[in-house]
């Protein structure tokens, strides 16, 4: 098991600068804390990607359609699909879970 404050995260991407910060790293997903707007080249990833908007107000573009996103709101990003938050109206602060593609239940026998 691990426990993070997200809350200290912020903090730490805002005290240092950074854009992004590890949550987490296993073999079967992964998490980090991100602020957007963000000058990094943006690139479609592996893996499907879940955004869960922390903080912060803009659109985000996925694929060939756009929503606009807000505090709670949370945002799929299917494996390979372009994607970037755009039009930022207050920084956007967001957990990223990338997601392994495998089953995910495991095979119970009684």
């Amino acid at each position: 098991m691990s426990h993070v404050s997200t809350a200290e995260l912020v903090e730490q991407l805002e005290r240092e600068d950074e854009h992004y910060a590890e949550v987490l790293s296993e073999d079967s997903v992964r998490a980090e804390v991100a602020r957007f707007p963000n000058p990094a080249p943006k690139t479609p990833h592996r893996e499907d990607e879940l955004y869960f908007i922390i903080s912060g107000s803009g659109t985000v573009h996925v694929g060939e359609e756009t929503y606009s996103v807000e505090d709670g709101d949370v945002v799929y990003v299917e494996r390979g699909r372009e994607h970037d938050f755009v039009d930022i109206e207050e920084e956007i602060t967001a957990l990223v879970i990338f997601a392994d593609t495998e089953e995910s239940v495991i095979d119970r026998t009684s």
